[in-house]
């Protein structure tokens, strides 16, 4: 943080002002809801996926990530705010013509729709009171919360005395090149705040390992394909087999039966094909997922349906995936600040003589990322094959007593009439690469005892199946209710980061 952020912050209670803020803020929700809610329907309609191979002159993530830049920026600009563009990486909205800015800082593209939705993923629709499509809670209904804070300051006659910019980014999902290229090109805020997260503050952020690993095998395994993003855990995995339809389906009979329940086996273009169902879910956050591919490995295993070279490479990345904690692979690692190390195979791929596997890993900040590296190496040396580092992103620690983190706590903590603590997590966020900025909600679902206002925040709407709803899982939803909640507790918080740039500036005036 630069030396004007340094002022040492007092702990206060909610003032009559900012209680009367937050109540507002929530009545002007509710008499812009509508809008609201179709603004966020138009934006989770476009399936913003980053995709550097359809990169073209000024839409270095593809044309989709254009789309919903432009979008966004026209409904800024009906709104009455001012746009910038930054060479296709990014997009701001400003509020205000002060040179020292505050900033909203999140992203507009999504990971693929992948498998196993009830609904169609970019056909968003809103019920009983919850927004669904992929996008809708990560990260475009925070994202619009974002915008819909501009405008309920300025309505209800509340302007900061800094710039407030919001900056939108497209390539968060798949690497962070959006906020790496604005940091390295375009103005930074005195602070920021990263809209992207969970309340309360994110303070640790484990280290994030992506590795490509070169599995030679056979001739079976070397048509393996499956997977749709790194970071999100597989719903399905499938291989065409050349054995018979009924000599396959023979051959599961004798599998357990927990694991022949996730199976199907159909015939196809002259082949079988064998197919194992899992659950989706977010790779940062196993619980409650359950990867596909290793469950394919261990039916072609079990039921003795792989041989040779197929059977070697089966039982080697079987081990290496045995579990989403690295156990079976060798590499599982803790500490008290980060907790567990995960480990996702996200993406199969038919390579030369074998196939590639994609692999996500979140490792603890006391972990060293070589020595995984030269674990998985050596699990992978029986069948000759080899790792590839493909990104790298050391992790992430600010002091959890610091001044900025015990603004923001103090904040939640008294408008949410709770007490909680900062947290770390596996999930990455632009705080990584965007200076001077915290991870601060708006989201409230990592914590099952949390509460606001002694109402439960952890909610799951009826209609969509239990194990589904998460982010980078099959029918995403947001609750309305819970980013109302957020809207709120961010315009208490843009007054007192205010407030308390004003008190840093002056003391080293």
């Amino acid at each position: 943080m630069a030396d004007n952020l340094a002022a040492s912050y007092v702990p206060k209670e909610l003032t009559a002002a900012e209680q009367d803020l937050f109540t507002r803020a929530g009545i002007w929700f509710e008499d812009h809801r509508a809008e609201f809610v179709a603004d966020l329907l138009a934006w989770v309609a476009v399936p913003s996926v980053s995709e550097a191979s359809q990169a073209q002159p000024g839409k270095p993530f593809g044309p989709e990530v254009a789309r919903i830049f432009d979008l966004v920026t026209a409904r800024a600009r009906e709104l009455g705010f001012r746009t910038e563009t930054h060479d296709g990486y990014a997009i701001s909205v400003l509020w205000g013509d002060a040179s020292e800015e505050i900033g909203l800082v999140s992203h507009l593209d999504v990971v693929p729709a992948g498998e196993n939705w009830t609904f169609e993923p970019y056909a968003p629709f809103e019920r009983d009171g919850f927004v669904v499509g992929r996008g809708a809670s990560d990260n475009k209904g925070p994202a619009l919360v974002d915008l819909y804070l501009l405008r309920a300051l300025r309505d209800l006659g509340l302007r900061p005395r800094r710039t407030i910019r919001i900056v939108y980014g497209g390539a968060e999902e798949t690497g962070m090149e959006d906020m790496e290229h604005y940091a390295r090109h375009y103005p930074i805020p005195e602070v920021s705040i990263i809209s992207d997260g969970g309340f309360p503050v994110n303070y640790a952020q484990k280290g994030g390992l992506n590795l490509s690993l070169h599995v030679p095998a056979g001739p079976v395994l070397s048509g393996f394909r499956a997977g749709v993003a790194e970071n999100a855990v597989p719903a399905t995995a499938a291989i065409r087999l050349p054995q018979a339809y009924e000599t396959v389906r023979q051959a599961l009979a004798q599998l357990p039966a927990d694991l022949a329940a996730v199976l199907t086996v159909a015939e196809a273009d002259g082949a079988t094909v064998l197919t194992a169902r899992g659950q989706s879910g977010h790779a940062a956050f196993p619980e409650n997922t359950r990867n596909a591919i290793p469950l394919l490995l261990r039916a072609l295993i079990g039921a003795g349906l792989v041989e040779g070279r197929d059977l070697q490479a089966a039982q080697v990345v079987a081990g290496i995936l045995a579990d989403p904690w690295g156990e079976g692979a060798g590499t599982a690692r803790e500490d008290e600040t980060t907790g567990r190390l995960t480990q996702n195979g996200g993406i199969v791929v038919p390579a030369d003589d074998g196939f590639d596997l994609s692999i996500d890993i979140r490792y603890p900040i006391s972990a060293d990322a070589a020595e995984l590296v030269e674990v998985l190496t050596q699990a992978l040396r029986p069948v000759g094959g080899s790792v590839r580092v493909t990104r790298h992103a050391a992790p992430m620690h600010i002091d959890r007593d610091s001044d900025l983190v015990r603004l923001l706590q103090d904040t939640f903590d008294t408008l949410a009439q709770t007490k909680t603590e900062p947290f770390a997590m596996g999930g990455g966020t632009h705080a990584r690469v965007f200076p001077k900025s915290v991870t601060f909600g708006p989201g409230f679902g990592r914590n099952p005892d949390l509460s606001f206002r002694g109402e439960s925040v952890t909610v799951h709407p009826a209609f969509v199946p239990e194990v589904h709803g998460a982010a980078h899982g099959p029918d995403e939803f947001v609750s309305l209710e819970n980013l109302k909640r957020a809207l709120g507790v961010y315009a208490v918080t843009l007054p007192r980061l205010d407030d308390w740039l004003d008190r840093g500036s002056r003391s080293h005036a």
